[in-house]
């Protein structure tokens, strides 16, 4: 498998939160291209950071928690919660790329 980034979000936020930026990224237009996962008028991508940690073995996921709320707290990403289940505290990720 391979993993990729793009260097403008590496020198921003760091390589790391530019390897799951680009992981996100794809999944939102994947989303956006199928009309799937819209809501509030935005389409968004979810993951566990356990799932996640499966998809980049070299991180664990405590490791991608923190660059997931590094990254929401710089304002790159939006968080949400759109789980059909109560405890479910997956959560859903949202940026406009276009």
């Amino acid at each position: 498998m391979t993993h990729s980034f793009e260097i403008e979000d590496a020198n921003k936020y760091g390589v790391s939160e530019a390897i799951v930026l680009y992981n996100l990224r794809h999944w939102i237009r994947y989303n956006k291209a199928n009309r799937i996962n819209i809501h509030d008028g935005r389409v968004w991508t979810y993951n566990s950071t356990r799932a996640l940690a499966e998809l980049f073995p070299y991180f664990t996921s405590d490791m991608i928690r923190r660059y997931l709320e590094k990254l929401e707290a710089a304002g790159v990403l939006v968080t949400g919660n759109y789980n059909k289940r109560a405890g479910d505290r997956t959560k859903w990720h949202y940026r406009d790329w276009e």
